[in-house]
């Protein structure tokens, strides 16, 4: 999904627009992601929410930052946004730096946004903040999950079984 690898079958369709006529560089402009492992860089909080934008707007890195639910702790730490973080974000808590990598993604202003495992960190009340403020948005979710609170939170949800995609409805699982 992310353009990683080509189809073997079928074709992506993006809009209604072949994503081999769209072309790789457009759709992954288009997209925003948060790994299950990624990383933060060595930098500032603003840096790594900019993904060190030279022109970077503070009000911007702000807006996202609370939508992502960890504006309040960076605002509450000595030198707020320019606090260093260091190799891969060693100085904050998993959640933390979860909700700085949503951040990140956000401010991007993708049409997709692409979470595995995105807040697995995060306590229940955290989640259910940033589900809350992801809902909101216009843009397509597509989320791999375990925890049933971000599961719950989808509109529509593909489970694999058997190696077959099914839809789930009402805890049923159903062919996609």
């Amino acid at each position: 999904m992310l353009g990683l690898l080509q189809p073997t079958e079928g074709e992506i369709l993006v809009d209604d627009i072949p994503l081999r006529q769209l072309g790789l560089r457009a759709y992954r402009s288009m997209i925003g992601t948060v790994m299950q492992d990624d990383v933060l860089l060595a930098g500032s909080i603003l840096d790594n929410i900019s993904f060190f934008d030279n022109g970077a707007d503070p009000e911007k890195v702000k807006h996202y930052a609370r939508l992502a639910a960890i504006h309040d702790d960076i605002a509450a730490m000595p030198m707020a946004y320019q606090t260093l973080v260091g190799d891969m974000g060693s100085s904050l808590s998993g959640g933390q730096k979860q909700r700085v990598l949503l951040a990140r993604a956000l401010y991007k202003e993708p049409k997709i946004l692409a979470l595995d495992e995105a807040t697995s960190h995060l306590d229940v009340r955290n989640e259910a903040r940033v589900n809350h403020a992801l809902a909101e948005l216009n843009l397509t979710r597509i989320m791999v999950a375990h925890r049933p609170e971000t599961i719950n939170a989808a509109e529509r949800v593909i489970g694999i079984q058997h190696g077959k995609a099914l839809e789930v409805r009402n805890g049923r699982a159903a062919a996609a």
